[in-house]
């Protein structure tokens, strides 16, 4: 079983590491980017609205992902909101570095509180748009993943796989942690400095991108969707 999919990124290097990742699925990055409105309160219903979006404008089957981090001292966020963190009111940091201005806010937001209250975890979604009618059948056919889907008509609305014409797989991981008070490592991006992962001993930023991945969120939601994959073989 082989199935095509674009990514909905136009970033090749991303595209390529899920396609080493992932058996049985053949990534490439879009050829152009889509404009969505990724306005849901989840990391899998912003996951679906990418995928579709992209799926919808090119006719293609698509992989769209979906990350954050989420601290437990408040209460959840930035979440959703991770990138754009620092530009939400009431505190806003409006410093065109948006990393920094994030992780500036996140360490205000924190100030105060001790190390063992710092809990917080990064998220992963992914969810595997299936549009092209070929595969959407193979994926009926297979019991396994027809297991694992969630099937729609030409309506959007949920349906019996036999009279679907979109098939949906998603999946989602977590990478547990603390916050630091002060920036550690240089590898990596957005809060990666601040993040201490207990299982490494040091932050996402102190790890190569090989050893980020086999611990991270989003490492963890590729080795998901990779089992889907295996088991279905």
């Amino acid at each position: 079983m082989k199935l095509k999919t674009i990514l909905a990124s136009q970033n090749a290097h991303k595209a390529e590491e899920f396609a080493h990742a992932v058996n049985g699925v053949e990534v490439i990055p879009a050829p152009y980017a889509v404009e969505v409105d990724e306005n849901a309160d989840s990391f899998i219903g912003n996951a679906r609205i990418k995928a579709r979006g992209y799926a919808e404008k090119l006719g293609k089957n698509t992989l769209a992902d979906d990350s954050g981090l989420c601290v437990d001292a408040l209460n959840g966020a930035p979440g959703v909101h991770s990138q754009r963190y620092a530009v939400l009111p009431p505190d806003v940091d409006a410093d065109s570095d948006r990393t920094a201005a994030n992780n500036r806010k996140l360490l205000r937001h924190l100030e105060g509180v001790p190390y063992e209250k710092r809990t917080a975890h990064f998220t992963c979604a992914l969810c595997l748009c299936i549009v092209e009618p070929r595969d959407v059948a193979m994926i009926r056919q297979n019991a396994y993943l027809c297991s694992q889907a969630e099937f729609y008509d030409k309506s959007g609305e949920r349906c019996a796989a036999p009279e679907a014409m979109r098939a949906e797989i998603v999946v989602e991981a977590q990478a547990p942690g603390f916050i630091l008070e002060k920036q550690a490592g240089h590898a990596g991006f957005g809060y990666d400095p601040l993040f201490y992962c207990p299982e490494t001993s040091c932050t996402f930023a102190q790890l190569t991108q090989a050893q980020k991945l086999a611990v991270s969120h989003r490492g963890r939601a590729i080795a998901a969707l990779r089992a889907l994959f295996e088991k279905a073989n």
